[in-house]
């Protein structure tokens, strides 16, 4: 049965439209309709974009056979094993990323530092120490934050910049702990809570961990056909007569009844030239909001929700955060001894990998233009962006001449402009003094509302692990609150 008969066999069974409407189908809401149709309760799925897999993007650039992540990137196999499951279940074929090889950085005034994989950057012997002390500081409040505690004022009513500068007033330290906000969230350390950004790398295991790109780490392994490719196949296993997918369909308002709750929505405009759906409203007994908090400011709830929801989806923001892949030649970077990793103080990206594809022989460095460099640089046009990154290519690789010469083409997606995402990548995050005074209400449901999405994970917030995740505890929560027995599962 196809995916339009059964939405339509949905909406006419018992007036409802499913038991349960999930808002959005990226991994989150995909993952929790999976769930739900395990235990026999119908889902539709509601996505205003006209693809599935919302953060999980890939395309293949015009000449080019391989699918480039413009999205989320990254998988492990040994703490992330919701993700590497689904990876195998569905058969992708995993590439681990490369780390052999010098790591350069790029220092404040444009000099090149190169240094071995995993080391501390051959600053002078001072800043040295300094960085690894505030390293080893972060790792150790994250290694003993409990995450489910909100209740830490003195950490959550200051930035993670003034964290630091508790800790030491050296400037190459205190720039380095700034390119972890940057390379992770987007956002510079002056702007977001030390205690928010303590317990987002806490999720990940720690900020070693999450910073890694080695096994165990947030960027050890990668999928050949792309990571949306994740998301189709798990959109593929759900059962036609259990569950449906409307895209092209934005909501727009959601009412609480007495019974569940009734869905407005309107057709969503699209560059194709096809026929968006008929605005129309559906019913269910319960609702799954699986899109990031900061959309939810585009909903027009009835009842309204409570002040503590309203305050965290005004308060999660994104800076600014894009990624920009280069594809060339050869892998000349390799050639030279380099393993792509690249930390940058300068801009416009602060941080560059090695993405490449061997298989395809297709070799790639993503780039992550991000924070207050990075949205300087969104503001050149289309050519001016690519020729700035090149250009920094050239001098941190110094092979100026190489690089124009084994360029072959770009792509990238503006996260920023991306309205379907809260206009944002990759995870939203939180200024000083919101989350202790209501992140407690973060993934608590609201009536017949429940909450989905990578930011309310207590396991790698950010990351696709987190939206399985966050999809699996949603569905758990409608089970019981249904009344049906509870799975039990780990």
């Amino acid at each position: 049965m196809s995916k339009t008969s059964n939405a339509t066999r949905l909406d006419n069974a018992e007036s409802l439209s499913a038991d349960v409407i999930v808002v959005g189908a990226g991994l989150s809401g995909l993952s929790a309709a999976r769930e739900l149709s395990r235990r026999g309760l119908s889902c539709l799925l509601l996505e205003a974009r006209d693809r599935i897999g919302g953060k999980t993007y890939s395309k293949a650039p015009p000449g080019i056979v391989s699918k480039i992540d413009l999205g989320a990137a990254w998988i492990n196999a040994s703490n992330q094993e919701r993700t590497y499951r689904l990876a195998r279940e569905v058969g992708a074929d995993l590439i681990e990323q490369n780390t052999s090889g010098s790591v350069v950085l790029q220092d404040i005034d444009g000099t090149r530092k190169t240094f071995p994989y995993g080391e501390i950057p051959p600053f002078d012997e001072e800043s040295r120490a300094q960085a690894a002390h505030i390293r080893d500081q972060t790792e150790l409040d994250c290694q003993t934050l409990d995450i489910n505690n909100t209740q830490h004022p003195e950490r959550d009513n200051m930035t993670f910049a003034d964290y630091c500068r508790k800790h030491t007033t050296n400037e190459a330290a205190l720039r380095t702990a700034n390119m972890w906000t940057r390379a992770m969230l987007g956002q510079e350390a002056t702007d977001v809570s030390a205690l928010y950004f303590l317990s987002y790398c806490r999720s990940g295991g720690g900020l070693l961990r999450m910073r890694s790109d080695q096994e165990h780490g947030g960027q050890y392994l990668r999928i050949r056909q792309g990571t949306q490719y994740l998301s189709t196949g798990l959109a593929s296993l759900l059962p036609t007569d259990k569950c449906a997918i409307k895209l092209k369909t934005r909501v727009t308002s959601v009412q609480q009844t007495s019974d569940g709750v009734s869905v407005s929505t309107s057709a969503t405009a699209t560059a194709s030239g096809s026929d968006p759906p008929a605005a129309t409203t559906y019913r269910a007994k319960k609702l799954i909001s699986a899109v990031p908090y900061s959309m939810l400011t585009s909903i027009a709830f009835q009842p309204q929700l409570p002040d503590p929801k309203n305050i965290l989806a005004k308060s999660f923001n994104y800076n600014s955060y894009t990624k920009l892949m280069l594809i060339f030649r050869t892998p000349f970077w390799q050639k030279r001894g380099y393993c792509g990793l690249v930390q940058s103080f300068t801009g416009p990206a602060t941080i560059m990998r090695d993405t490449s594809i061997p298989a395809d022989n297709t070799w790639v460095l993503t780039t992550f233009p991000c924070g207050t460099s990075g949205r300087a640089w969104q503001a050149l046009g289309r050519k001016e962006r690519e020729q700035a990154v090149l250009e920094q290519i050239g001098q941190v690789f110094d092979a100026a001449d190489i690089v124009k010469e084994e360029f072959i083409t770009s792509i990238g997606h503006d996260w920023n402009e991306d309205e379907f995402s809260g206009r944002g990548c990759p995870c939203v995050s939180l200024p000083p003094g919101v989350l202790g005074r209501v992140g407690g209400a973060l993934r608590e449901p609201v009536g017949n509302i429940h909450f989905a999405g990578t930011e309310t994970a207590v396991v790698w917030k950010g990351y696709m692990e987190g939206a399985l995740r966050s999809g699996e505890r949603v569905a758990e929560e409608i089970v019981e609150a249904l009344g049906m027995a509870p799975s039990h599962k780990i």
